[in-house]
């Protein structure tokens, strides 16, 4: 680069009035060409993999700070997967569940922070609360990213997870194409994680032309705090009772929740399976819901996948490197360096094909208990 052989003429001259050696000088000015050459990445990438910004493997741990760690998913993939990938490195995970509340995960950040780490992963209780670890690990020089959703007005290093408005266009264009006409209900997760606004916004972008219209109307739109099974439940009674049983379609943001929702339909009378319900994280309960046709479909966010590239993404900071990402996600501070993660529908159709691709998080026999002649002969 032209820039940089200025910059190293310059030094040369200098090295020389001054009786220096111009060696370690060059080699600092192809660092900073270097730097201006990658402009392109965001502030946070670089600062975040810069020397002065951390010490590469200094303690040798990793922090996984996940909202609960009790789920299912949590104990099929996210935790196993992304150990595997950290040890596997030769750092050692530490790994803490605030149980969904905010205020016990900016405890156990101060403690995780205060014992020191090279890196934190961090899968926010509440994106907003959560910008306060963002700062306090800033602060800290630990490099922290963010996992599964982003934390939000604060820079960091990275966030690493599927994209749920895209999740939640999947599902409402799949129910839609089922159902085109008619009451809708939107039941989102918790308002403070963009896993639950994000995929509600994807309800709406392919709904709202449709409401227009006057082809669909939405009868309820509410989030539920902390994914609970039981006010999800109640949400779906209340939509059925003001609406005379007359609700067509449930798009429902968790399995949990899901859950809750074929109980209210089945409390009114109506038979299960004649209103589509949607969910997100293929629990065991709900994939039986599935193929016994009780429940339309829900979406697989991966979380297997994402664990292994969040494990890739920690020790790439651990080490004081820029992590390997697809795009950038802004989380009103800036754009935040995106490690994308997949996020797709799976229906009765393609359960045979998932179930039997995916015995590592659910076994066939269990999935096909109540309908043993759909059971998938696999490969």
């Amino acid at each position: 680069m032209k820039s940089e052989s200025i910059v190293r003429a310059a030094l040369v001259v200098v090295c020389s009035l001054a009786a220096l050696t111009c060696k370690n000088a060059a080699e600092s000015s192809t660092s900073g060409a270097a730097s201006q050459a990658t402009a392109a990445l965001p502030a946070s990438a670089s600062a975040a993999s810069s020397p002065g910004a951390c010490t590469p493997g200094k303690t040798g741990r990793i922090a996984f700070l996940l909202k609960q760690q009790t789920a299912f998913r949590y104990l099929n993939a996210d935790v196993p997967f992304f150990q595997k990938t950290v040890e596997g490195a030769g750092f050692k995970v530490v790994f803490q569940s605030a149980e969904n509340d905010a205020k016990t995960q900016v405890s156990q950040a101060e403690n995780v922070i205060t014992r020191g780490v090279d890196a934190i992963v961090i899968q926010p209780v509440d994106f907003n609360v959560a910008g306060t670890i963002a700062k306090m690990a800033t602060e800290a020089k630990i490099p922290l990213a963010s996992y599964d959703d982003v934390v939000m007005n604060v820079s960091h290093a990275a966030f690493i997870g599927r994209d749920p408005k895209e999740g939640g266009i999947a599902a409402a264009t799949a129910v839609v194409a089922a159902v085109p006409k008619g009451n809708y209900a939107l039941i989102g997760g918790d308002p403070g994680q963009t896993g639950s606004t994000k995929m509600q916004e994807g309800y709406r972008q392919v709904l709202e032309p449709l409401v227009k219209k006057g082809d669909i109307k939405i009868v309820l739109d509410q989030f539920t705090p902390k994914w609970k099974t039981e006010p999800a439940q109640a949400h779906a009674e209340n939509a059925l009772t003001r609406n005379a049983n007359k609700v067509n379609a449930f798009l429902v943001s968790y399995d949990g929740m899901s859950l809750g929702v074929m109980q209210a339909v089945r409390g009114a009378g109506l038979k299960p399976g004649s209103i589509p319900i949607t969910g997100q994280d293929m629990e065991l309960a709900a994939a039986q819901a599935i193929v016994e046709g009780k429940m339309f479909g829900t979406l697989w966010p991966a979380p297997d996948e994402m664990a292994v590239r969040a494990g890739k993404v920690a020790i790439a900071l651990a080490r004081c490197e820029t992590p390997q990402t697809d795009a950038t996600v802004n989380n009103g501070a800036g754009d935040i360096p995106w490690a994308k993660t997949p996020i797709y529908l799976i229906t009765d159709k393609d359960m045979p094909k998932f179930a039997c691709s995916h015995q590592f998080w659910l076994k066939l026999d269990d999935v096909y208990k109540n309908v043993p002649a759909k059971k998938p002969t696999c490969p």
